[in-house]
């Protein structure tokens, strides 16, 4: 098997080219025609160049994926065209997790051209792909991986950040309603006197 170096996948995935950027055919008539570049993937990292069957969502739901999402996957295509991924089948039942779940979430949060011109979405992009793929990154422990992951999983600090606020809209109700009371006493021992 390979090593699987961090710093040299992401020096990979940010050399993308622009193509991979275009939207695609499902979004605007004469893109990138993303269920062609998903499928030869697969040929690509199972080595087999015969395969015509795949895991992708129905028709159906390939409908309601979002162009961010489209492209996000089309830059990872890019980043499982990197040696290390070319010629290995086990990661076949893998990849279909990785795109329309893993990558779906990240999406949500990242816009697609981040994932080349940011180097910690850069970074997120391979250990994603590489803890999706149960795959340990060179010279770290499984530990260290899914800690160096976390801190820089965008859906993880989208929830810190959103129970951050959620918890400070608490405590100013709370505020806002002691100050009501405050006053509502205030008021009731004035008109008492």
């Amino acid at each position: 098997m390979s090593n699987y170096n961090v710093f040299e996948l992401v020096t990979h995935l940010r050399k993308c080219p622009d193509i991979f950027l275009k939207p695609t055919s499902l979004m605007e008539k004469g893109g990138l025609n993303a269920i062609a570049l998903v499928c030869d993937t697969y040929r690509i990292v199972c080595n087999d160049f015969l395969k015509k069957e795949f895991k992708i969502p129905s028709e159906y739901n390939l409908a309601y994926i979002e162009d961010n999402h489209w492209r996000t996957i089309a830059i990872s295509t890019w980043l499982l065209s990197h040696p290390n991924f070319i010629n290995c089948p086990f990661l076949e039942d893998k990849l279909y997790t990785f795109w329309f779940e893993a990558l779906a979430e990240a999406a949500l949060y990242v816009k697609f051209e981040n994932w080349i011109s940011d180097e910690e979405r850069a970074e997120e992009m391979v250990r994603l792909l590489l803890y999706t793929c149960k795959i340990l990154p060179e010279g770290e422990s499984d530990e260290e991986a899914i800690d160096k992951l976390a801190s820089l999983s965008s859906a993880d600090r989208q929830k810190v950040l959103r129970e951050s606020y959620e918890a400070n809209e608490r405590i100013m109700r709370i505020k806002r309603e002691m100050a009501e009371k405050k006053a509502r006493e205030a008021a009731n021992t004035y008109g008492r006197e």
